[in-house]
């Protein structure tokens, strides 16, 4: 017996054999194709003339079991897309074929291309062509069966799109005698898996997820406990972080566990390198470590610890924008779970990373640094004991923080831009304005204003003139450089229109004035706004941010 046995046919051929039908495996993720992929294929075999032929990539399958007298079913190891969605067309035709009053057409659709025939205790029992997994099959069952119901799926949406945009059944000829594909019997799962990573079918384009899964099954493939246990964990795993970008968590996780630098782009490389000579066990294990840190990963995501604070906590750093510290918090929240560090010593940590954060943002230092320092922190923590973790990892950023000590620091706050919509530029004027542990944070509600506008209306200009005695050229240019400065944003709630904004000092300062905001109802105590006021204002507001982002 060959590697592979490969044969291009036909769909005619492939779909018409009354002794095969198709299963996805569990472990495949679940129909995806959308109406972009529905238009191309729709738009290739409209165009094809008589004798032209369309290749629609392969087909790879693994048997289930050995071969036998009835319907033989195989495992789809890649082409389920494919697959489905010519089943979904070929459902429509039959159901305009009975629309148009040919039920022999529609018959022969149905009991040829659809489903298998099967003797079972002396009765024929029909056999769908293709069984879907558990999130698909109900839909698609209903559609091979004409039972079609109308609740939102993307099934649904296929079998729509193919019945408002083919005009008669005529095109089943087409489909099945003009289009061709290569089918790949592989075998066993292990010649499967090592075929799937080389190809290149129309279907969407492989993530380093569905790389990585695919080789870890590939591994595990010859011992079915084994192959059946990393299964399950995967698919857990996945569920978890399936809209959490699972490439990013499994870099995170790796990052963390792995000594050394690990990019998005090699991501599957360096799973393949770890893993290349593991035991089956050694797999098995890797896979279930992903999934428990994935629940760890989901709860930081979407902050549902069992801890308001904690949460609360979790939410400003989701503000601050620490998405590479995540691979720290990954590595010490299991801690904090099993008891083995206190409420007080993770706030601690994640006040630390904000601190830490914050000040590497201000003053522009390198965000590609980020990943190695806390890859670097999170192996060294390893060699620690749990009381030592907080210790240990407030020494490893104090070493960091003193690129952007408290001089550089002030000074990048004081003279740097803040981006006014960012979320980040909203969280620091909160923390600014001293905030009680009472006052709930909603940025939905808060807006940042400028205090001198970002336009300059004429009025403006003839205020600055008169007040600094420079002229209109000179206040354009210091304007620029100075509109957003810190010292000349301001936070607000409610409603606030560009007629607002544009106000002279002196008419705005009467609403300002009335904010719950600190350092918004401080304006009071200045009587112009100039680039002076600009200026020592910065000076206030970046000495009052070494007090709240120190390293104590």
């Amino acid at each position: 017996m060959g590697f592979i046995d490969a044969k291009e046919v036909k769909l005619q051929v492939m779909l018409s054999n009354a002794q095969e039908a198709y299963k996805v495996p569990l472990y495949q993720r679940p129909y995806a194709w959308g109406r972009n992929q529905w238009e191309d294929l729709l738009e290739d075999i409209k165009m094809l003339l008589l004798n032209d032929v369309h290749f629609f990539g392969s087909i790879v399958v693994v048997p289930e079991g050995e071969h036998r007298l009835g319907v033989n079913y195989f495992q789809v190891v890649d082409g389920q897309q494919r697959m489905a969605t010519i089943l979904i067309w070929l459902s429509v035709l039959r159901d305009i074929a009975k629309g148009e009053g040919n039920s022999d057409l529609a018959k022969h659709i149905e009991e040829t291309f659809l489903f298998a025939r099967e003797w079972e205790s002396g009765k024929q029992k029909m056999v769908p062509k293709l069984e879907l997994g558990k999130l698909d099959n109900d839909a698609f069952q209903r559609i091979l069966k004409g039972e079609r119901k109308d609740w939102s799926h993307l099934i649904f949406e296929c079998y729509n799109f193919f019945k408002k945009n083919t005009n008669a059944s005529d095109i089943w000829r087409t489909l099945l005698n003009n289009v061709s594909v290569v089918h790949i019997n592989a075998f066993n799962y292990f010649n499967a898996f090592r075929l799937f990573e080389t190809l290149n079918d129309r279907g969407l384009e492989l993530s380093a997820a569905d790389l990585i899964k695919n080789f870890i099954l590939m591994k595990v493939s010859a011992r079915e406990e084994i192959f059946n246990e990393t299964i399950n964990e995967w698919n857990e795993m996945y569920d978890k972080v399936r809209d959490k970008d699972p490439v990013k968590f499994i870099r995170r996780h790796l990052l963390g566990t792995h000594r050394g630098k690990i990019s998005e782009s090699r991501l599957y490389e360096e799973v393949r390198k770890k893993l290349e000579n593991g035991k089956d066990e050694e797999i098995r294990d890797f896979t279930k470590n992903l999934n428990v840190s994935a629940t760890v990963y989901k709860k930081i995501i979407e902050t549902t610890f069992a801890h308001d604070k904690i949460n609360e906590t979790l939410r400003f750093l989701h503000l601050v924008e620490v998405a590479p510290s995540f691979t720290l918090l990954l590595k010490v929240f299991p801690y904090w779970e099993k008891k083995e560090i206190s409420d007080e010593d993770i706030l601690e940590i994640m006040k630390m990373i904000e601190t830490f954060h914050i000040r590497w943002g201000v003053c522009d230092q390198s965000t590609s640094r980020l990943d190695q320092i806390y890859n670097e922190i999170c192996i060294d923590l390893s060699n620690n004991q749990h009381s030592e973790l907080k210790d240990s990892i407030k020494e490893k950023l104090t070493k960091y923080i003193n690129n952007v000590n408290d001089e550089i620091f002030k000074s990048n706050f004081s003279s740097r831009d803040f981006k006014p919509g960012e979320s980040r530029t909203k969280y620091i004027l909160w923390k600014l304005s001293e905030p009680t542990g009472e006052t709930i944070l909603n940025l939905k509600e808060i807006h940042t204003e400028h205090i001198m506008p970002r336009a300059l209306s004429n009025d403006w200009i003839e205020y600055l003139i008169k007040q600094t005695g420079k002229n209109e050229k000179e206040i354009k240019a210091l304007h620029q450089d100075n509109h957003n400065r810190i010292g000349n944003l301001v936070i607000i709630k409610g409603e606030w229109n560009q007629s607002m904004s544009n106000r002279l000092f002196d008419e705005k300062k009467k609403d300002l004035e009335k904010s719950e905001f600190i350092i918004t109802k401080e304006l009071k105590d200045y009587d112009k706004w100039t680039f002076d006021e600009i200026n020592k204002r910065c000076e206030e507001l970046a000495k009052k941010s070494l007090e709240v982002w120190k390293l104590e």
